[in-house]
C-alpha cells in the first residue's frame, strides 16, 4: 500500500503545483488584460480635441473590432447618466441604414461618442440629412464628419443596377439620387465597388462645398472624410 501511495501522493501534489501555476500564470495573464483595458479605457474618457485626435480614435477603435479586442466602452448605467443631460459626440458618422453596418460597434464605441445619421446609400443630398449634418458641426461640434460607404450596398447595387420599384414607392425617387451620383457606373454591375466609393466621395465633396461647414473646416474645428466599411472583416478604410 505503501508502494502505491506514494507515487499517488507525488502525483497529486504534481497536479496542485500544476494547478496553482496555472491559476497564478491566469490571475497574471488577466491583470495584464485588466490593466491594457484599464489603459484603453482612460484614453477613451479623454476629450477630443481636434480633427485628427478624432479620426485616430475611430480607426483604434476599428482596429480592436476587427482584432476581436473590443473594450465595448461607455455602455454602462453611469454613462447613461452622464449622456442624459446633454451629448457632446466627438464624431458623425453617415451611414447606410444596412442592418450589417453597426456603427458604434464597428468603431467600438458607446453612448454618446457618435453622432449616427443613417440613410439607404449613405445619400446627403436631401434637406433633412444634410440639416442633420449641419447640427452635428455646428451645435453638437463634432471634431469629424465621416461618410461611411459599405461594401455589396444594396442602394448603389440598385442604382448602377437600373432596379425599378413599385409605382407607390418612394425606393425609385432614392435610387434616382444615387444613379446622379454614379451616373458612368450605371448599367455596370461588375463596378459595384468603384460606384460606391464614388457614391461616398460625391457626398464627402457636397458636404464640404457648404459654405457653413466651409467655416468649421478652415478654422480647424471639424474634418469631413470618406471610408470605406468591408462587410466580411469589419474593417474600415479611411480615404
Amino acid at each position: 500500500m505503501k508502494k502505491l501511495f506514494l507515487p499517488i501522493a507525488v502525483v497529486a501534489m504534481g497536479i496542485f503545483a500544476g494547478c496553482t501555476q496555472k491559476e497564478a500564470a491566469k490571475n497574471e495573464a488577466d491583470n495584464s488584460c485588466k490593466a491594457a483595458i484599464d489603459s484603453i479605457m482612460s484614453t477613451l474618457d479623454k476629450t477630443v480635441e481636434t480633427p485628427a485626435e478624432a479620426i485616430a480614435r475611430l480607426k483604434d477603435g476599428n482596429a480592436r473590432y476587427v482584432a476581436e479586442t473590443a473594450v465595448f466602452p461607455h455602455h454602462d448605467h453611469k454613462r447613461l447618466a452622464e449622456t442624459a443631460p446633454h451629448q457632446a459626440p466627438f464624431a458623425a458618422v453617415v451611414a447606410c441604414s444596412d442592418s450589417r453596418v453597426p456603427v458604434e460597434l464597428i468603431f467600438d464605441q458607446g453612448v454618446g461618442d457618435i453622432f449616427v445619421i443613417r440613410t439607404a446609400g449613405n445619400n446627403v443630398n436631401n434637406d433633412a440629412v444634410m440639416g442633420s449634418v449641419d447640427y452635428a458641426i455646428e451645435h453638437l461640434g463634432v471634431k469629424t464628419v465621416v461618410v461611411l460607404g459599405h461594401e455589396s450596398c444594396g442602394g448603389v447595387t440598385g442604382a448602377i443596377g437600373e432596379v425599378k420599384a413599385d409605382d407607390e414607392s418612394k425606393i425609385d425617387e432614392l435610387l434616382s439620387m444615387i444613379q446622379a451620383d454614379v451616373k458612368e457606373y450605371v448599367g455596370k454591375a461588375d463596378s459595384l465597388d468603384a460606384a460606391i466609393k464614388l457614391n461616398a466621395a460625391t457626398q464627402v465633396k457636397r458636404i464640404n462645398d457648404r459654405e457653413l461647414v466651409k467655416k468649421f473646416v478652415e478654422a480647424g474645428k471639424t474634418q469631413v472624410v470618406g471610408a470605406y466599411y468591408n462587410v466580411h472583416d469589419g474593417s474600415v478604410i479611411f480615404n
